[in-house]
């Protein structure tokens, strides 16, 4: 699988199972969601936005998306979001690896011989690190690992978080 075929199987409805570990508080927890990516074309307002906040040509992000999730829960306590994210490659002609643009900063991403995506994120203070692989089209995994970083080069692992998602709606033809 390319990085093409890869990040066209995002697109569609996933229902999400996470497995939550928070390491400071030695606690963890499960959370269901529902997750929507919808692919955006290269004239939209927001990706326009986000590829002038970088100072990224639109014409060189590929397959660009906007991902929208809500829990699932008996509480009134739902947490939901949306985001945007955009690959774009260092190379057009050799696209496996490349930047991650978000709202909230940039990482790099890397698709593996093991047809695995790996996305490193840094912040201020933490490194986010994630990696993406299918079981089949429609079952998709996760594992999203948060490194506190301090001034000696120290990593803790944080919190890690482990989600497996069915598609229940795939993209449209």
């Amino acid at each position: 699988m390319d990085i093409h075929q890869f990040l066209e199987l995002f697109v569609g409805r996933w229902r999400s199972q996470r497995s939550d570990h928070q390491f400071s508080q030695g606690n963890g927890n499960d959370t269901r969601s529902v997750i929507e990516i919808t692919a955006l074309s290269l004239d939209d307002p927001d990706l326009i936005a986000i590829c002038q906040k970088y100072d990224i040509n639109p014409n060189t992000v590929m397959h660009p998306m906007k991902m929208s999730w809500e829990e699932e829960s008996l509480s009134s306590n739902k947490h939901k979001g949306q985001a945007l994210v955009v690959p774009v490659p260092y190379d057009l002609a050799s696209p496996q690896k490349g930047l991650i643009l978000t709202k909230q900063g940039k990482g790099v991403y890397e698709l593996g011989a093991d047809e695995a995506l790996t996305i490193h994120t840094v912040t201020a203070q933490n490194v986010i690190e994630e990696r993406i692989w299918y079981g089949n089209p429609n079952l998709r995994f996760r594992v999203a690992t948060l490194l506190q970083c301090d001034l000696a080069s120290d990593r803790r692992v944080q919190s890690s978080k482990f989600y497996s998602e069915i598609r229940s709606i795939p993209p449209k033809a």
